[in-house]
């Protein structure tokens, strides 16, 4: 047990050290030997044989110890090169075999160096994937109503409207697909913003208050729906206005376009647990189960028959996903089928908030 935890502790040394002690180790035994011969024989012959085989052992027996210690070095060297023709999968097996040495360590450097490469590379591919998809999800958006505005002026100018009724009738349904694209524009100019700001400044906000004016807001545009409001007061966050009122009313424009208008809504704002949660919910369909991952993706709606013509632009919920977290806050979505939909966003509170009671 004493001889095996010696040759571990020996292993465990460094290459020039290991190296040394065994070069060391053998000249001594070829002195000894030399020595022995001396006391042994008068015979120079004899002597100088012995000398000439202890120096040819030490030559021999130390070339193979440093070709052995270096085969780690030669792997990795050969991985090194599999790992430069593209395969980033490959790791040095030294850092594991051993970690102590000299190829240990510089294999466990190049494999925790070769994880990062590999997980940024990871990145840089799926940001270009969704650059890619958005890039082409946007043109497809913009192409749908530059068609009809195309195919208007055509029957125009072909004289295929006849009368005053189907110019007035066309120049509507210009006019209101100019109004999506318009939406559309704003959409993908607000999602570019919120993209390029980064860490933007953030202020001390009064939550409550653009809770409360953005219910109204969504109450005056459907008046026959009923909203039940649990708003405590004086709830304040550290964020950005405008984009906090843009957060609510793409949560209940969200409500307003996917659950019947008798379909009741619940909002809810509380402080507490060193956050504040703000929480909207319907009483509508619900997301089916195979949505509910994907309800926040750049232009991805869960039910594509109200798609473009009734639905929005499918950049609501992406927006407010993107808001939330340029606020370092959390969101998190529970749907079930006949039972409504839930999103709540966990704000951290502010210190300095003065909270009052519930209302």
């Amino acid at each position: 047990m004493a001889a095996g935890r010696g040759r571990r502790l020996l292993r465990q040394r460094p290459l020039r050290t290991r190296i040394g002690a065994l070069v060391t180790a053998l000249c001594a035994l070829a002195l000894a030997a030399t020595a022995l011969a001396w006391l042994a024989t008068a015979n120079g012959v004899v002597i100088v044989a012995t000398e000439l085989t202890g120096l040819s052992m030490v030559a021999v027996v130390s070339t193979l110890a440093v070709r052995r210690a270096l085969l780690p070095l030669e792997h990795a060297a050969d991985t090194a090169d599999t790992i430069a023709s593209g395969d980033l999968t490959r790791r040095i097996t030294a850092a594991d075999t051993a970690p102590a040495t000299e190829v240990g360590r510089l294999a466990h450097a190049l494999n925790a160096m070769l994880d990062q490469i590999q997980s940024a590379m990871a990145a840089r591919e799926a940001s270009e994937e969704r650059m890619r998809r958005f890039v082409a999800d946007a043109s497809h958006e913009l192409r749908t109503p530059l068609q009809a505005l195309r195919g208007y002026t055509e029957l125009y100018r072909h004289g295929a409207l006849p009368d005053k009724a189907s110019v007035d009738d066309a120049v509507d349904r210009m006019h209101g697909e100019v109004r999506r694209m318009g939406k559309l524009v704003e959409a993908l100019l607000m999602l570019a913003r919120l993209d390029e700001e980064g860490e933007a400044p953030l202020g001390p906000v009064n939550l409550s208050r653009i809770v409360t004016d953005s219910v109204r807001d969504a109450a005056a545009v459907e008046p026959g729906r009923s909203y039940t409001l649990h708003i405590q007061d004086g709830v304040t966050v550290l964020g950005d206005e405008a984009q906090l009122r843009s957060l609510l009313a793409n949560l209940l424009s969200n409500v307003r376009m996917h659950t019947p208008p008798a379909a009741p809504c619940t909002v809810e704002l509380r402080a507490g647990d060193s956050q504040v949660t703000l929480a909207v919910q319907d009483h509508g369909p619900g997301i089916p189960a195979h949505a509910v991952g994907h309800v926040f993706d750049r232009f991805y709606r869960a039910d594509e028959g109200r798609s473009r013509t009734h639905g929005g632009t499918g950049l609501g919920l992406a927006i407010t996903a993107a808001i939330v977290e340029h606020h370092h806050a959390c969101i998190d979505l529970d749907s079930r089928l006949d039972h409504g939909t839930r999103i709540s966003v966990a704000f951290p509170e502010q210190p300095e908030a003065d909270h009052g009671s519930a209302t």
